[in-house]
């Protein structure tokens, strides 16, 4: 009996460390790599007589993203933020909404296309709610701002009228995160999806005949990324 008491006597720091070590704060780096994809949440665009065809919700382009990022972690909860560096592709289709159409077909349909360098920032609150040794899924979400140099967008507008139409974007936009994660051993994969909250788009004009056309357009952002955490 004095030998069992001296035995848990010994393991009691044991166990006391285990405890300490999962209330224990821990900070991880990594890096990831992903795709993005966009679609569009009620979007509306009236240029000389067209309309934003709403029947293409999606935009068909691809988009990149590498994102250092830290995260602060205690236990199965963790706080998560990063400075995802990408490279957004939209495209826009759009029809004939002229009371006077010259033809029933148009042989040439105006379509716009965007490419936009930015910087991403999200600040994520996550959970484990899955977490083995070698195996682990959370559920995350939080705020996003995204930061896009207007000055280096790539605009291309075709068969419209005007030659020189160019779209003044929102330097910020906000979304809100909602995302699924799946880790096996260092190695993780990301499900993403970003709700779109404020407008990305203030107004589309032409310089040369001093004319604006309003736009409304907020961006959801589907994305899959894969990284390693360290």
């Amino acid at each position: 009996m004095r030998n069992l008491i001296i035995y848990l006597f010994l393991l009691l720091p044991l166990c006391t460390n285990a405890q300490e070590s999962k209330k224990r704060i821990r900070l991880n780096a990594g890096v990831k790599v992903g795709f993005q994809a966009i679609t569009y949440n009620d979007p509306t665009f009236e240029i000389e007589g067209y309309t934003y065809n709403e029947n293409t919700i999606q935009s068909n382009k691809i988009g990149y993203t590498l994102a250092p990022f830290l995260r602060l972690s205690r236990g199965r909860y963790y706080i998560q933020t990063e400075a995802a560096f990408g490279i957004t592709r939209h495209s826009f289709d759009f029809t004939d909404t002229r009371q006077s159409s010259v033809s029933d077909i148009e042989p040439n349909i105006p379509e716009y296309t965007l490419k936009t360098y930015c910087v991403q920032v999200p600040i994520l609150f996550g959970y484990e709610f899955i977490k083995q040794e070698r195996y682990g899924m959370s559920f995350f979400t939080g705020p996003k701002t995204k930061f896009v140099f207007t000055a280096h967008d790539e605009q291309l507008f075709k068969h419209f009228a005007s030659d020189d139409l160019e779209e003044v974007l929102e330097k910020k936009t906000y979304y809100w995160e909602f995302g699924l994660g799946v880790k096996i051993y260092n190695v993780f994969f990301d499900f993403v999806y970003d709700l779109g909250l404020t407008d990305a788009s203030e107004f589309i004009r032409a310089p040369k005949v001093n004319k604006e056309f309003k736009t409304k357009r907020k961006d959801n952002i589907l994305s899959f990324s894969v990284g390693m955490i360290f």
